[in-house]
């Protein structure tokens, strides 16, 4: 049966959705949440030696830099530093 140009198996779809959205709105954005301060915590860990701050696995990460460069630039932006502390050097 048509209702509107719908189907009712799509109707029940969209209705279903809904409900499971509703229920799982707040974890999800607690995880997300989650998710963005381990992030953090691991571009953190990974460009210690740039901060200034002894870095013991640094020599493993070199292989790993050119991949987390991108990922990089928004973390920093995303911690306050929009710009190079030197003025004579770009940002990233």
């Amino acid at each position: 049966m048509i209702l509107n140009g719908m189907r009712w198996d799509e109707i029940l779809q969209h209705a279903v959705e809904f409900v499971h959205g509703m229920a799982l709105a707040g974890h999800e954005q607690q995880l997300r949440g989650q998710a963005i301060e381990l992030t953090d915590l691991f571009l953190l860990m990974c460009f210690m030696d740039s901060l200034g701050l002894p870095n013991p696995a640094a020599p493993y990460l070199l292989e790993v830099y050119p991949f987390l460069l991108d990922e990089f630039h928004l973390w920093h932006r995303r911690m306050g530093a929009d710009r190079s502390p030197l003025a004579a050097i770009p940002c990233c």
